[in-house]
């Protein structure tokens, strides 16, 4: 492992990979949208807990989860089960979403570089299948 990506870094590092990405920032978590859809975005930086969304334990100094909608495929070949052990507060560890699995999203808290390398086709991935979507309309 090569230590975690900054926050700042990974935001830089998504807004700079893909073309016509558009960050919204009102709130303290990022989201990635895909060109000129608004709704939904392709990946999200979270930052803190919610009523609904506890399960990583945000609110820990420093800690951060990224969030990524694949395809069906790739989640399933990622996660063949869904173990109900899991634990997402584990850091540096490719998990299901721990609210949005059932959506085909995956999420990382506080990538390395490493890891930050073997998710960046899913993270084409996720953007693609926006601009598709958008493209649809």
């Amino acid at each position: 492992m090569t230590g975690a990506i900054s926050l700042e870094a990974l935001a830089e590092y998504i807004q700079d990979a893909f073309r016509d990405v558009h960050v919204d920032t009102s709130t303290p978590d990022l989201f990635f949208f895909a060109g000129d859809e608004r709704k939904h975005p392709f990946a999200t930086i979270v930052t803190r807990d919610t009523e609904f969304d506890h399960h990583s334990e945000l609110d820990r100094d420093g800690v951060f989860r990224l969030n990524l909608g694949v395809s069906k495929e790739s989640f399933q070949k990622l996660f063949p089960e869904l173990d109900p052990n899991v634990d997402f507060t584990d850091l540096d560890v490719l998990l299901p979403h721990p609210a949005y699995a059932r959506m085909f999203w995956v999420s990382v808290l506080n990538p390395s570089h490493e890891t930050l390398r073997l998710l960046r086709p899913y993270l084409k991935e996720a953007h693609d299948l926006q601009v598709k979507r958008g493209a649809r309309g």
